[in-house]
Formats: C-alpha cells, sequence, structure tokens
C-alpha cells in the first residue's frame, strides 16, 4: 500500500473521530441535564387556596372551595373528591425545573406552552379571586422517553424543561367520587322491585342467599342467577354523570328499587330511564328509631359492640342521604338492567316428570 493511500486513510480516521465525538457533544446537548434544579412551585399554602381551576384539552373544571372541602362549578356544586382535590396540590408541587430553556414568546407556540396548544394547565386563587401561583404544561421534549416536557409558571416568561409532570385529568366526572352505594349481600335483608307494571319482593337470609319470591306464580320457580343479580344490585353502585335534580325535570322516575339491610338501613332508589340512559335518586333512612342509650353499670363487650355498630350504620345512613339528596345519577346500564328485571326473568316453568309408558317399559 502506497504511502498516499496510507495518509488518505489516516486522514479519514482523524475525520471519523471529529464527527463521533461532535455527534456525541450535540446529541448530550439536547438531553436534559438528570439533577434537578429545584421545585417549579415554591411556597404554595393549599389553605389559602379558595379557587383551582384546571384546563386539560377542550374541558375546563372550576374547584370552589367550600367548608372543607371544593365543589365542582361545571356540576352544579357537586362535592368534588377529597382524594383527587389533595392529588392536585401534592403533584403540582411535585414539578421539578431541570434546566432553563427559552423566554422568547416567539417559541411558546412550537414548545405549545400557550393555553391554547398546551397538554394542560392549573391554576390557584385566593379569596379575593386573585391568582396565587399556576402554571402550563406543553409539548414533551425531543428526548427524554416522556419524562420530560416544556412548561412555564402563569405569571412569568421563563420556559423550562420540567420533569415529574402530573398527568391533567379531563373531564368534571373524574374529579368526583364515582362510588355511590356499597352493600354485602350477607347484609341485606328484603329487597323491592316496582315498575309501571310489576311489583315484587325477595327475601334473603341470613347468608345473603334467596329464600323466596313472595309474589311466586302457581307452577312457577325461581332463577338462582337472576334473582341473585337483582339482590346484590347495590353490591357495588357507581354513577357515569350527575345533574342537579332541578335539570331533571323531563325524566320521569316510575320505577323504584328499595332494598332494606339487617341493620335497618332503608334505601329507596327512584329510576327513570330515557333512551338508552338510565337515572337514579337516592334516599336512605334508618328506621331504628330507638336512641342508644349508657346503661347502669358495666356493659358488656357484646352489647358495647352492638351499640357501637348500630351508631355506625345510623351514620352511614345519614351521610349516604345528605350526599345524594337533591342530585340524579346516571349510572351503567348493566347496573340499571339487574334493579328493573320484570318479574318473568326471574322464574321458569316446573318441569313435571312424564310418567312411563306401560308398553315402553315393556320393551327395555
Amino acid at each position: 500500500m502506497s504511502d498516499k493511500k496510507l495518509s488518505f486513510l489516516g486522514i479519514a480516521a482523524v475525520v471519523s473521530v471529529v464527527l463521533a465525538v461532535f455527534v456525541s457533544q450535540y446529541a448530550n446537548k439536547s438531553k436534559p441535564v438528570v439533577s434537578a434544579k429545584g421545585a417549579l412551585i415554591q411556597g404554595l399554602n393549599p389553605s389559602d387556596v379558595q379557587k383551582i381551576i384546571v384546563k386539560q384539552e377542550d374541558n375546563t373544571v372550576t374547584l370552589n372551595r367550600k367548608k372543607d372541602g371544593f365543589v365542582i362549578a361545571e356540576k352544579a356544586g357537586y362535592p368534588a373528591a377529597n382524594k383527587v382535590v389533595n392529588n392536585l396540590f401534592t403533584s403540582s408541587l411535585d414539578i421539578k425545573i431541570v434546566e432553563f430553556y427559552t423566554e422568547d414568546e416567539k417559541n411558546y407556540k412550537d414548545l405549545g406552552v400557550t393555553e391554547e396548544d398546551s397538554k394542560g394547565s392549573i391554576q390557584f386563587f385566593n379569596a379575593d379571586d386573585k391568582l396565587i401561583t399556576g402554571f402550563i404544561i406543553g409539548k414533551d421534549t425531543d428526548s427524554g422517553s416522556g419524562q420530560y416536557a416544556y412548561g412555564k409558571l402563569v405569571n412569568d416568561k421563563k420556559v423550562y424543561i420540567l420533569s415529574d409532570i402530573p398527568w391533567i385529568q379531563g373531564p368534571a366526572v373524574d374529579y368526583m367520587n364515582k362510588d355511590l352505594i356499597y352493600v354485602k349481600k350477607e347484609n341485606i335483608d328484603w329487597v323491592t322491585v316496582a315498575g309501571p307494571n310489576d311489583f315484587y319482593s325477595l327475601i334473603s337470609d341470613a347468608n345473603g342467599a334467596i329464600v323466596k319470591l313472595k309474589e311466586l306464580p302457581a307452577g312457577k320457580k325461581l332463577k338462582d342467577s337472576e334473582s341473585s343479580q337483582v339482590l346484590g344490585a347495590l353490591s357495588n353502585l357507581r354513577f357515569d354523570d350527575v345533574m342537579a335534580e332541578s335539570e331533571a325535570k323531563d325524566l320521569v322516575f316510575d320505577r323504584k328499587y328499595n332494598i332494606k339491610l339487617k341493620d335497618s338501613t332503608l334505601i329507596n332508589l327512584e329510576i327513570a330511564k330515557k333512551d338508552s340512559d338510565t337515572y337514579v335518586k337516592c334516599k336512605a333512612e334508618f328506621t331504628d328509631k330507638t336512641q342508644v342509650m349508657k346503661e347502669e353499670g358495666v356493659e358488656s363487650q357484646e352489647a358495647l359492640k352492638q351499640k357501637e355498630a348500630k351508631l355506625l350504620a345510623m351514620e352511614n345512613a345519614k351521610k349516604l342521604h345528605d350526599t345524594t339528596k337533591g342530585w340524579v345519577y346516571k349510572i351503567p346500564s348493566y347496573m340499571a338492567d339487574n334493579m328493573t328485571k320484570p318479574m318473568n326473568d326471574l322464574v321458569e316453568e316446573i318441569q313435571i316428570a312424564q310418567p312411563t309408558d306401560a308398553n315402553d317399559a315393556n320393551n327395555i
């Protein structure tokens, strides 16, 4: 091999090394430094916050403080779940600044940190309806596998690369506790179902098994599976949406599902159907009106447990009544089906064994 060729190969090798170093430096420059420089939001005291506005795509949710919690303005003041609100505070305070990126407003749109182009934003207001602080989350950075995004404070021009970015929930119903009623089968005493042309009642035994259908027609027997579904319709009742009762004037509540528990709790559900949707109104009452009194002398542990259980049941019934009063809930269709089954779906003909023909018997 000639000296000229060796010289050319040497130069090519040097150029390759230089290019590799340049590419490596450029790639490293595009990646945010992993070590954070501190929290984006500092000094926010949740007790000072009287209103929170959350925006995510086309969704806007306004949370107003009421007593010890928050209510949702877009849902007529329905209570927000404390767990969700607390997560808004903690996740907002957890956002970390990785590095400063720009404060040139010409870049805002490309980075997704305008209100119109952002992934979402959260703003906190005080009692005078003045902004305390807030932030906007923009696009993910080109590197970082979705761990980093551009973002800024609402009242600051500086755009940062951020880590520990919260997922901002969208629809107002996501800010509610959608678990409505939970009843164990073994606690059920009886259930009644009433419709425009139907009425029946199921009675349960001590273990939650169905004992009988009171209105069982002659020549029929109860279907265990279907009747069990009706009895357990409130085993985990959830709702998909909610409205104030004043907004439900066009609904006709012509069906009822009533359930009596062994602890004397009575739950009444009024049911309305509109197109493919089902809505319910709920009332709860503790039917045992005898007062819990402290007896003279030392009471047994069993007696104390019974009194404690009664007080807890009274409290739970009142809480359910107060929570649901004035509200109409849209519930999943499969749950509604179990509360509105017609009695004909619960019974079947008793099959009578036919006598064996004598001639057939002789031929065996």
